[in-house]
């Protein structure tokens, strides 16, 4: 029975208020963007998340409508496979159009981290342990049990890890960093080891930090940097005390006030009583400082030198004029 244009014409209607309620709810479920709970929201998506987990969070949190809707709309666009793990920020208000958009994009916001020259161990120990967003393992763990997860051979940590700014994942764990920051170093070390100058009297990639960190610790001055190289390679040369007062201080860190009494006190890291280079790195090194320990300047007749202000050094030849020198800073400065 053929149905009635009356009937049909009501049919049609009925039908177009149906796809129009279907299209605005679908539209406002997909497309309307939603309020932030706060100011700036992160989304942390780890290795093979479970999305159904990931799209339950964001609706118990109000990002979005709708858990289903957002399994459905990666599944009908085969953006299912192309969510990438990272920290996604969000700062605006934003429809699950635009969460899948962005998680599928393959450019989440990336977690930096920035490890200083300078930094003793512990120092940076303390840095790590408070980082968010990533799992310590090594939080309970001593210098020695570390060293030996990571298996590295020398004495300490001082001056394994090469300083600089290094983007990680969430959740990435605090000793994938460490061995990420100290297999830097080695490939870093050793190229300069094997490329040092003439000029140069260190005789290991491990010699290399340890210097370079005493230089690191002497003059913040890049420039400055190759001349103290030279005064410490110098002295290697002749078998003359380094002499380099960071190291003593290094040596006696668990003293709070440090005189010149103490540099009597015989620690393996006192380069007034020990030739040659102390134990272990003091400090963890900078690129220069490490550039400037493997390359000298061909100044074999410089030994000594004395800071005299405003981030400057005096370099002396003899001891006559870097007495001179260190009379001349310290009436200055007397007054």
């Amino acid at each position: 029975m053929a149905i009635k244009p009356t009937k049909l014409k009501l049919l049609s209607k009925l039908f177009l208020i149906l796809f129009l309620i279907l299209t605005t709810y679908v539209g406002n479920l997909v497309f309307f963007p939603q309020k932030l709970p706060n100011a700036e929201y992160r989304i942390i998506i780890n290795k093979n998340e479970n999305l159904s987990k990931l799209g339950l969070l964001l609706e118990e949190q109000k990002i979005i409508k709708s858990n289903y809707a957002f399994k459905v709309i990666l599944k009908l666009l085969s953006k299912d496979k192309k969510v990438t793990a990272g920290m996604y920020i969000l700062k605006h208000p934003i429809s699950l159009w635009g969460i899948v958009q962005r998680i599928t994009n393959g450019k989440p916001d990336q977690i930096s981290i920035t490890i200083l020259d300078g930094l003793t161990f512990p120092q940076l120990k303390q840095y790590i342990d408070q980082l968010d967003n990533i799992k310590h393992l090594t939080a309970d763990l001593s210098e020695k049990d570390i060293k030996n997860i990571l298996k590295i051979n020398s004495p300490n940590l001082e001056g394994a890890f090469y300083p600089d700014t290094y983007y990680i994942i969430p959740n990435q764990t605090d000793l994938e960093i460490y061995h990420q920051a100290y297999g830097t170093m080695q490939l870093k070390v050793e190229s300069l080891f094997l490329h040092r100058n003439q000029f140069s009297n260190i005789n290991s990639p491990y010699q290399l930090i340890i210097l370079a960190s005493l230089i690191q610790k002497e003059t913040a001055n890049n420039n400055d940097m190759y001349l103290v190289s030279t005064v410490f390679n110098n002295r290697l040369k002749v078998g003359m005390k380094l002499q380099d007062d960071p190291a003593v201080f290094y040596g006696l860190r668990d003293k709070i006030k440090i005189t010149r009494h103490d540099f009597q006190i015989d620690t393996p890291y006192n380069t007034y009583l020990h030739t040659g280079l102390p134990p272990t790195p003091i400090c963890i090194p900078s690129l220069n400082a490490l550039i400037s320990a493997a390359n000298p300047l061909d100044k074999p007749n410089v030994f000594y030198f004395v800071a005299i202000g405003g981030g400057r050094t005096k370099f002396s030849a003899t001891y006559a004029e870097h007495m001179g020198a260190v009379s001349k800073y310290l009436k200055n400065s007397s007054k």
